[in-house]
């Protein structure tokens, strides 16, 4: 056949995928992450297009960060927890963790107070918005570029930030990076080996769609009538128009173009292939099986993918299974980010332990062992509470009224003096307790408590006497909200500890049936001001006991409330 005769018979291959590579361009100084930084969104197609690889990582993201970040050192370092929790939201380290597992790396953006001595936030930056600048002679990298769409420098133009640590600026970058062999600026994404079988996935589930709306065929086969006459360029053009209309996943198979002569007619003859849905299975199932290899997934039936071996079958499997996936894959991510934010905190003399809190909790058996007099140390603090909220009473309505409950308004109520017809009440157990009427204190405030102790307090509605309250303050009944961290401290003043949305009602109960001098000011539901105008003497007690801690001083935290450094 002759060079002529082969051009008039052309094949057209529809789907041809080639590996993106990772360009790092130096001619400026910065180094971008592929043409325009265009690798991260590569990686954010896959995750995309992908449903295989989008249920991993976003799996992957929910178990590392848990139920957020705590610090096993937090009651004994109560400041330093404060000042952490005020500098890093639960959406930014939310959004830090996911960029950090679907890019391999995460950017922050610290900011500090005015006088650069304390960090004010630390924000989550878009890495695919963030290019390195050049290494230095030392080979470290001094600064970070911002820029908002790289694609269009024009009208995006990007800002040069400090890294961190390596400035006095109010603004610095940090970027989280674990360490990749031959990566000297970015880090890719751990399961970047599967990552073409994301992209197989996806174009596998677009051929699914564009085969059926071809009515199955595997391609076509088309005469062109008169082609002979048409010059190699111009055939070249018509294929060029075929190949931009048909190419690609979305339209399936693959064109055989025939250019035939004058007389002969277009026709359009499909192809088929009887098996190609075995071909479409495999694939899929190639595909998705890869991709869990590259992702390290200890069990598919963690994330709702049923296989044919068995695995996972039973709750027993399922356990060791997600042990193992959080010892060997999400521990050891979880690490990677408490470094960097622990080098974050050192550098400004912040001290924390901290560790994300699981979902769910395996407590094995040496756990037990090793920990069992922490254990006992939770039971003992807990029934010390318990023990307090036994001491408090239900009033029975029946024989009292209640004539007051407001505010204590910083006053004691011991002085209260009722006329009556001097009917002992038998049951007094309080100093402030009349012949005829008992004063109580009830815990109120947020009705979504969200501390342990709160809760236990709003959920019993109890009232208790000032004494037992006061006794209190030697009992851990909410450990570890005392000054420096300490288990007890006084709960008649700071309540739940510092932020808590609570305080100390006082309520006046009268016996039913007593007769009130119409001249004591307890003979309305009045005010202790109101009580004071009317002559009626009530001395003044402590401010902290009608105040929220939370609006407080220091929020009601200690020991930097002055009170307490006295």
């Amino acid at each position: 056949m002759s060079r002529q005769e082969g051009d008039n018979i052309r094949l057209i291959q529809m789907n041809n995928y080639v590996r993106p590579k990772i360009e790092e361009n130096k001619s400026r100084n910065w180094v971008l992450n592929g043409r325009n930084n265009s690798f991260f969104q590569y990686i954010i197609d896959r995750r995309n297009g992908s449903p295989t690889n989008s249920t991993i990582i976003s799996s992957y993201v929910d178990l590392i960060y848990g139920n957020g970040i705590a610090a096993k050192n937090s009651k004994t370092n109560i400041i330093d927890w404060v000042k952490f929790s005020a500098m890093l939201k639960p959406k930014e380290l939310k959004k830090i963790v996911d960029d950090f597992y679907c890019f391999g790396q995460a950017a922050l953006q610290i900011v500090k107070t005015k006088d650069k001595k304390e960090i004010s936030g630390i924000y989550h930056l878009p890495i695919q918005n963030v290019a390195p600048s050049v290494e230095n002679e030392d080979g470290e990298i001094e600064s970070y570029w911002y820029c908002k769409n790289w694609n269009k420098q024009g009208s995006n133009i990007p800002v040069e930030y400090p890294a961190f640590g390596t400035s006095k600026d109010e603004i610095e970058i940090y970027c989280i990076k674990p360490y990749k062999a031959g990566k000297e600026y970015f880090s890719d994404p751990s399961y970047i080996a599967g990552i073409s079988y994301a992209e197989m996935e996806e174009e596998i589930a677009n051929y699914y769609i564009s085969h059926i709306k071809n009515g199955l065929s595997f391609g076509y086969f088309i005469n062109i009538p008169d082609g002979k006459s048409l010059t190699s360029e111009e055939k070249d053009e018509l294929e060029r128009k075929i190949k931009q209309k048909l190419t690609g996943s979305s339209n399936a198979g693959k064109f055989i173009l025939s250019f035939n002569g004058r007389d002969a007619e277009v026709t359009v003859t499909p192809l088929t292939v009887n098996d190609a849905h075995k071909q479409w299975s495999y694939l899929t199932e190639e595909s998705r099986q890869q991709l869990m290899v590259a992702h390290r997934v200890t069990s598919p039936m963690l994330f709702g993918i049923k296989d044919s071996t068995g695995f996972g079958n039973n709750a027993d499997e399922l356990d060791t299974a997600e042990a193992q996936l959080m010892k060997r894959v999400i521990q050891p991510l979880q690490r990677y980010i408490l470094d960097s934010l622990d080098e974050i905190l050192n550098f400004y003399d912040i001290n924390l332990d901290l560790y994300f809190r699981p979902l769910t909790e395996t407590v094995t058996t040496t756990d037990v062992t090793m920990s069992s007099h922490v254990c006992c140390s939770e039971e003992k603090k807990k029934t010390d509470l318990d023990e307090f909220i036994e001491k408090g009473e239900d009033i029975d309505l029946n024989e009292y009224d209640i004539i007051d409950e407001i505010e204590v308004d910083y006053e004691e109520e011991e002085n209260f003096s009722l006329a009556s017809t001097g009917t002992a009440f038998p049951n007094a157990k309080s100093e402030q307790d009349g012949q005829d009427y008992i004063i109580r204190y009830k815990y109120v405030g947020s009705n979504r408590p969200q501390r342990e102790f709160c809760v236990k307090m709003m959920s019993a509605s109890k009232v208790y006497r000032k004494e037992d309250i006061i006794s209190m303050e030697n009992k851990a009944v909410n450990a570890g909200w005392g000054p420096h961290g300490a288990d007890t401290y006084s709960i008649w003043l700071y309540k739940g500890g510092g932020d808590c949305h609570h305080k100390w009602n006082r309520v006046i109960y009268l016996k039913k049936g007593i007769k009130v001098d119409v001249n004591s000011p307890l003979a309305e539901i009045i005010s202790t001001s109101e009580a004071r105008r009317r002559g009626f003497k009530v001395p003044s007690n402590e401010n902290e006991v009608s105040i929220e801690p939370r609006n407080l001083p220091y929020n009601g935290f200690l020991p930097d409330n002055p009170r307490f450094n006295k």
